[in-house]
């Protein structure tokens, strides 16, 4: 009996941390990615910018962003691109960081993450400078508040009373094996 709680128990924690894990993830590319910019007109160039997490989370915003050549559609790989985010709903410093190939999923792309201090609008600016000129994108970003105990517990109690009620089940079956052995 304690061996079968035992496999419940396990399984339930499993299926747990499936469903949190993507909304705690925070690098580049998990907890999913939204498009936010595509083919964008910067100057001389045009912009693909992708964000992740989703949504993305205080400490957590990551930027992957491909630059190409606005009239041949090669990809960009030796511009300076820096990307700004800018708090629209009340006072918290800008953040301002140079993107790299270095953290950037795909190598002919830019990648930078800006820990932004605050839940709410931010703009985002994404600064071009290269051989054929310069050029700046912008849009708006929601960061929502990291997850919470609260996110845990809504997904948690139904695990916990699906396994509360599967345990009842189980020991009912036990229980009707062990009258059919003995009667």
């Amino acid at each position: 009996m304690m061996r079968r709680w035992a496999v419940v128990a396990v399984l339930v924690w499993g299926a747990l941390r499936l469903a949190v894990a993507p909304a705690e993830a925070g690098g580049p590319g998990t907890g999913g990615r939204r498009v936010r910019l595509e083919d964008e007109p910067a100057g001389p160039y045009i912009v693909r910018v992708v964000t992740s997490p989703t949504p993305p989370r205080v400490e957590s915003l990551y930027l992957e962003i491909r630059v190409e050549d606005a009239q041949s559609g090669a990809l960009v790989t030796d511009a300076i691109v820096q990307a700004r985010a800018a708090y629209l709903d009340g006072d918290a410093p800008s953040i301002e960081a140079q993107a790299t190939h270095d953290i950037a999923p795909n190598p002919l792309e830019y990648g930078v993450h800006l820990p932004v201090s605050e839940a709410g609008r931010w703009e985002i600016s994404v600064a071009i400078d290269g051989e054929a000129g310069s050029g700046e994108v912008r849009f708006e970003e929601r960061v929502s508040r990291p997850t919470s105990l609260s996110t845990i517990l809504v997904i948690g109690l139904p695990l916990g009373g699906l396994a509360a009620l599967v345990g009842v089940f189980l020991g009912l079956q036990r229980q009707q094996r062990r009258r059919a052995e003995t009667g």
